[in-house]
């Protein structure tokens, strides 16, 4: 056999391969498979319907309105934290003020005592009605801007307003029960400025 018809051979087995591969199952079936997601991927297109102009302005409406409502509701939470905040940190501010003249509150009560041992002297009764009325416009001031004295004097034991100096036995008073003050308490709204230091009956 000649060189000449071996080569025509050889390429007509080559072509007759590539037919057979290109006629095979397996090459139809994938591009049967491209064929078929081009296919969906053109009628998913078609069946998503296109916005009309109208449409369009609602949608973008109701997300601008969202967002207009989500901007006024902050916002306001915004300025009600800001308004207690500041309410705050005035009172901390009037109570420390008003924390400031307690030790004076004490030293009036201390100088009343001080006087009322000496009363069966005459001359110091004036001194007494001066002192006297000075803490009373005093006590005034206090309570005016919202020192009030906390209620002590036959109450119940309260450790969030008082605090216990002392036990003693107290005939016919329950235990816990207060019998002694030893030094006021005052209140600012619900803030206790100082609790009440005193004695409970054992």
């Amino acid at each position: 056999m000649s060189e000449e018809s071996k080569e025509e051979m050889e390429t007509e087995s080559k072509s007759a391969e590539a037919n057979s591969d290109m006629d095979s199952p397996e090459g139809s079936a994938e591009n049967a498979t491209g064929e078929e997601a081009e296919l969906e991927a053109k009628e998913k297109v078609e069946e998503e319907p296109e916005l009309s102009t109208e449409d369009q302005l609602t949608l973008e409406r109701d997300v601008f309105h969202d967002k207009w409502m989500r901007a006024v509701a902050e916002t306001d939470n915004v300025r009600k934290r800001s308004r207690r905040e500041v309410n705050d940190a005035r009172r901390f501010a009037q109570a420390e003020t008003l924390r400031a003249f307690l030790d004076v509150y004490d030293n009036f009560e201390r100088a009343l005592q001080a006087v009322s041992q000496d009363d069966e002297k005459k001359e110091k009764g004036s001194l007494r009605e001066g002192v006297e009325l000075i803490f009373q416009k005093f006590q005034a001031a206090l309570k005016d801007r919202g020192a009030v004295l906390i209620d002590s004097v036959e109450c119940e034991f309260d450790p969030a307003v008082h605090e216990a100096v002392g036990q003693l036995p107290r005939e016919g008073v329950e235990a816990g029960m207060v019998i002694e003050v030893a030094q006021q308490g005052f209140k600012y709204g619900d803030m206790v400025l100082r609790p009440a230091r005193v004695i409970v009956s054992s």
